[in-house]
C-alpha cells in the first residue's frame, strides 16, 4: 500500500456555549479512585469502567490497588455505583486500565501490576448471582514485552489484540494477539516489534482498534521519518499467520503535530481519527487529524490545531464520533475555569462545508485537583462515551470533585 499524499487544513475558528454538564458521581476512594480510562455500556443502560487506586490493599494501602465498577441510573436520575472488583495486589494484579467486552459477555482489560509486576491482561465473568469473578488470562514477561497500552480490542474471531509499550529487540514496543483455546488458556503472540525511527514507530501507548477485515490499526508516540514525532501503522495478517505493518502517516511537529498518544477511532467509510499531544501550528497545543484512504493512497488532514492558554484547550484525549459525524474529546490542560495551565475542557468539533472544522467548547472544568469546586479535572483523560440515542455525553475525570479529589463521573448535555 502506498502512503505519499499529505494535506493540511488548519481551524483557527473556536466559540464556546453553555451545555449543561452534570456530576453524576464522586469518587471517595473506597469505591475507587482516579478513573484514568473510557467507560463502556452494555447497552442496557449500566456503564462500566476502572479507576487506578481505591479499596486499600496489600501491596499499597495508601493509593490503593484499583477497581472495575458499574454505574447504573435510577429512579429519579440518581446514578450509583457498585464495585464488581477490587484488586488485591497480589495473584490478580493492580492498577487496571481500559476495559473491553468480548462476544462472552465477559469484561476485560489491562493491569500494571500482575505477578510478575510488568502487566498483563485480566478478564472479569459475570456469575448467576450477579457476582464477577476476576482471573488473569496472560502475564506478560520480559520476553514478551511490558506495560501494557490503554485500550484492547477484539476480531470478530475472539482474537484479542492491544500494544505493550517496551518489548521487543530494540526495546521500542510490540503488538500482541491473544488467542482462547479450548482448554480454557490464552496463547500469546506478537505479531509486530517495532524498530524505532527512522523507519518505523516506537511507544504504542494508546491502544489499538480492529476494522471489520482483522487489520489492526494504532499509533506510536515516537519514532517514524520526521525527527521521531510519532507514526500512525496498519498491521495486515497474512494467510501464512505473519503479519505486515504498513506506515499510514508520520507526524512533522510542524502543522500535523506531534507525539499522539491516544487510540484512534474511525467511521463507517473507514476514515481514522485521532490526536496529538504537542505541536501544530503556532498554538502548539496539538491537533485532531484524520486519514481518509483514496486509491490505495491514505491522506492525513489537520481538522484542527489546539492552542495554548486559557482560550482554547490543549493536549487532547482520543476522539469519538456520534450519528451525525460530530467529533468529541477532552483535553489534558487549558481553559480559564482555573489557574493556569487550566483544567481543561470538554469540545466538540463540526465539520462544515467547503471550511475547516469548527471547535465549540462544550464545558471547562473549574477544580485544580483539590477538590475545592463542584467538578473536575482531567488529567491523562480518555475520550468520552457518546450515547447516540439520548444525545448526551459522559465521561471521567481523575482528580476533583470533592473534599479529596479523587475523581468524577459527568454527563455533558450539549
Amino acid at each position: 500500500m502506498t502512503i505519499l499524499a499529505v494535506a493540511f487544513v488548519v481551524a483557527v475558528n473556536s466559540s464556546a456555549v453553555q451545555a449543561k454538564e452534570n456530576v453524576l458521581f464522586r469518587f471517595n476512594f473506597t469505591n475507587g479512585s482516579e478513573p484514568q480510562s473510557a467507560l463502556i455500556t452494555d447497552g442496557k443502560g449500566h456503564f462500566y469502567g476502572t479507576a487506578l487506586g481505591g479499596k486499600e490493599c496489600n501491596s499499597n494501602s495508601t493509593y490503593g490497588c484499583g477497581v472495575v465498577y458499574e454505574l447504573s441510573h435510577g429512579s429519579g436520575g440518581k446514578v450509583s455505583e457498585k464495585v464488581i472488583y477490587a484488586f488485591t495486589g497480589t495473584t490478580d494484579g493492580s492498577s487496571p486500565s481500559g476495559l473491553v467486552f468480548g462476544k462472552d459477555g465477559n469484561l476485560y482489560g489491562t493491569i500494571f501490576g500482575s505477578p510478575n509486576g510488568i502487566g498483563g491482561i485480566f478478564q472479569l465473568k459475570q456469575g448467576a448471582n450477579g457476582t464477577w469473578a476476576e482471573s488473569v488470562i496472560y502475564s506478560f514477561t520480559n520476553s514478551s514485552g511490558y506495560f501494557p497500552g490503554n485500550q484492547l480490542a477484539f476480531d470478530s474471531g475472539g482474537n484479542l489484540y492491544g500494544c505493550l509499550l517496551y518489548g521487543g529487540s530494540g526495546d521500542n514496543g510490540v503488538v500482541f494477539e491473544l488467542s482462547p483455546q479450548s482448554n480454557g488458556t490464552w496463547t500469546e503472540t506478537t505479531i509486530h516489534t517495532f524498530a524505532g525511527g527512522p523507519n518505523d514507530g516506537s511507544r504504542p501507548f494508546g491502544g489499538v482498534i480492529v476494522d471489520d477485515k482483522g487489520d489492526v490499526f494504532g499509533t506510536t508516540q515516537d519514532g517514524g521519518q520526521l525527527n521521531n514525532y510519532g507514526t500512525v501503522y496498519e498491521l495486515t495478517p497474512g494467510s501464512n499467520g505473519t503479519w505486515s505493518e504498513t506506515i499510514l502517516y508520520n507526524f512533522s511537529d510542524r502543522t500535523d503535530g506531534a507525539f499522539p498518544l491516544a487510540a484512534l477511532t474511525t467511521d463507517a467509510a473507514g476514515n481514522l481519527y485521532g490526536t496529538t499531544t504537542f505541536g501544530g501550528g503556532s498554538g502548539n497545543g496539538g491537533t485532531a487529524f484524520e486519514l481518509s484512504l483514496s486509491g490505495g493512497v491514505w491522506t492525513e488532514t489537520t481538522l484542527y490545531s489546539f492552542n495554548t492558554g486559557p482560550a482554547d484547550g490543549y493536549q487532547a484525549s482520543g476522539l469519538v464520533l456520534d450519528a451525525k459525524g460530530n467529533l468529541y474529546g477532552t483535553t489534558l490542560y487549558g481553559g480559564n475555569g482555573c489557574n493556569l495551565p487550566g483544567c481543561g475542557i470538554v469540545f466538540r468539533l463540526t465539520k462544515q462545508s467547503g471550511q475547516p472544522w469548527k471547535e465549540t467548547i462544550l464545558h471547562q472544568f473549574e477544580s485544580a485537583g483539590d477538590g475545592s469546586e463542584s467538578d473536575g479535572q482531567i488529567i491523562s483523560a480518555p475520550a468520552p462515551f457518546v450515547d447516540s440515542t439520548a444525545g448526551k455525553l459522559y465521561g471521567v475525570t481523575p482528580y476533583g470533585g470533592g473534599m479529596f479529589g479523587y475523581g468524577t463521573v459527568f454527563e455533558i448535555e450539549p
